[in-house]
This record gives C-alpha cells, sequence and structure tokens, in this order.
C-alpha cells in the first residue's frame, strides 16, 4: 500500500510538472523576438512593442478565446481608427492564430502563409500583440502592425 501511494504521488509530481512547462501561455515577448529575427534576417527593421497597441491586441484575443467573437478579423476597422487617431498612424495590418503551442510554432505559421508574411515583413514601425487560452484549450493570438 505505502508502494501505491509512493506512485500516486510521484505522478501527481510528475503530471503537475508537465502541465506547469507544457501549459504555459507562449510569451508576447518570445513572439516579438521571433517576428524581429526574421525580419532582421530579412533586411527590415525591428518592430517596437507598444503598450496601447499591445492591448488592443490583448482585448481582441481574450474576445476570440472566450468565444465572444469568432476566431477572426471582427473589429478590424474600429481597432485601427481608434489607434490611428490616438496616434497618428497610417497603415495597419493584423494576423491572428489559433492553435500553435508555442511563440516560435504561430511566427513560422504566419511565415509560410502568403498574407501573413507579408503584413510580418510589411514597412511597420510599431507592433502590439495578445496570447489567450481559450475555453477549448487552444492558444488564441493577435499581432497588430502600425506605421
Amino acid at each position: 500500500m505505502k508502494l501505491l501511494k509512493s506512485i500516486v504521488m510521484i505522478l501527481c509530481i510528475c503530471c503537475i510538472a508537465c502541465r506547469s512547462f507544457a501549459g504555459d501561455l507562449p510569451s508576447v515577448e518570445d513572439i516579438l523576438k521571433y517576428t524581429n529575427e526574421y525580419r532582421a534576417s530579412k533586411g527590415k527593421p525591428k518592430l517596437v512593442l507598444q503598450q496601447d497597441v499591445s492591448k488592443a491586441a490583448q482585448k481582441h484575443t481574450n474576445r476570440m478565446a472566450s468565444g465572444k467573437i469568432p476566431m477572426g478579423h471582427d473589429g478590424f476597422s474600429e481597432r485601427v481608427a481608434s489607434l490611428r487617431s490616438a496616434n497618428g498612424y497610417r497603415s495597419a495590418a493584423e494576423n491572428v492564430a489559433r492553435g500553435q503551442l508555442s511563440a516560435k510554432a504561430v511566427v513560422d505559421g504566419w511565415r509560410k502563409s502568403p498574407t501573413h508574411n507579408k503584413n510580418m515583413l510589411g514597412d511597420y514601425t510599431v507592433i502590439g500583440i495578445g496570447v489567450a487560452e481559450g475555453k477549448d484549450g487552444q492558444y488564441y493570438f493577435t499581432q497588430l502592425f502600425f506605421k
């Protein structure tokens, strides 16, 4: 019986440890790092992470993750108009994704998509990034680009 309790205890600890590593949300900082590394490899300048743009990206991501809106670009025009009037931005683009398990995987996925890739390599100077875990257990991501 003692052996069985010990085995159960070890399995519980292993499950908790695995969840803490596997279940961690990809970080905004890592997504920014991989995006900027990719841009640099193509001779493009680094993007600067802006708090107000990230706040808008995070709000959109949270709404997708909660199921309040479908996965996609609902409200993009409103996000752009609000940030454009506050900051004088001239151009904007947005990438969204769902289900990738790491920051590198989501950036690599965007690289493989012609439209998303064009946005990442576009003539932009600032970025906002949102990341959330949905009720479905999948990760949701938003990148907002402005110049």
